[in-house]
């Protein structure tokens, strides 16, 4: 079994390596992912110092107690994550989409959150992530807020999963991690509703920016 997996890693990725335009969008993809993780640090101290924003007046908010679900959204999150690396790893084609897509998401995010800069919603619990730590580089953030990046990214996963079974996990798992977010008060509703359509428009465009070189073809 495990013989049969490497043997399908190997075979797979060392088919799309040979394959120029796939082999210069990953390179590319990669470093332009670095550059802005990198410059994420340093975008949200000044999101979080940044003078006025406002809140927003959530009624659905008002509605939920505000509680501590940290356990149960990494959980989710962790699981989903890596359901996704284990079936990236013998599929090259699923892992360019998502890492194009994902660049463009955290892109977006940077943008929306730039001209928005709303300020925490009231009830707010810090939310205990550490792969959101990681992946930023930085602790929580209060003003991280529109649009939900946790909802973004597992919803872009949903999108570029290719197993049935997978997607209806991974869409379970969105829908559950976005109303934990904000039983927590973690974003306002409005940022949470919003991040599906921002994961579809960024994937879309991936899935465009790959046909358009003949890399994936669907």
């Amino acid at each position: 079994m495990m013989m049969r997996y490497f043997n399908a890693v190997k075979k797979n990725w060392g088919s799309a390596w040979s394959n120029q335009l796939f082999r210069l969008n990953l390179i590319v993809g990669v470093v332009i992912l670095i550059s802005i993780l990198t410059f994420t640090s340093f975008f949200f101290d000044y999101v979080e110092n940044c003078p006025g924003g406002v809140v927003i007046n959530d009624w659905v908010l008002k509605k939920l107690p505000s509680m501590d679900v940290s356990l149960p959204i990494v959980v989710f999150e962790s699981s989903s994550v890596v359901l996704f690396l284990m079936r990236s790893t013998t599929n090259p084609l699923m892992c360019i989409k998502f890492l194009i897509a994902f660049l463009l998401v955290v892109t977006f995010r940077i943008i929306t959150i730039g001209l928005t800069q709303f300020n925490a919603p009231i009830g707010l619990i810090d939310l205990q992530d550490p792969i959101g730590s990681a992946v930023y580089r930085s602790g929580f953030v209060e003003r991280d807020l529109f649009y939900s990046g946790h909802t973004a990214i597992l919803f872009l996963i949903f999108l570029c999963s290719v197993k049935a079974l997978d997607k209806y996990y991974v869409l379970f798992a969105t829908v559950i991690v976005g109303i934990l977010l904000l039983i927590q008060h973690v974003h306002y509703t409005v940022d949470v509703v919003s991040a599906p359509f921002f994961a579809f428009v960024s994937f879309s465009l991936s899935k465009k920016w790959l046909n358009f070189q003949g890399i994936v073809m669907d």
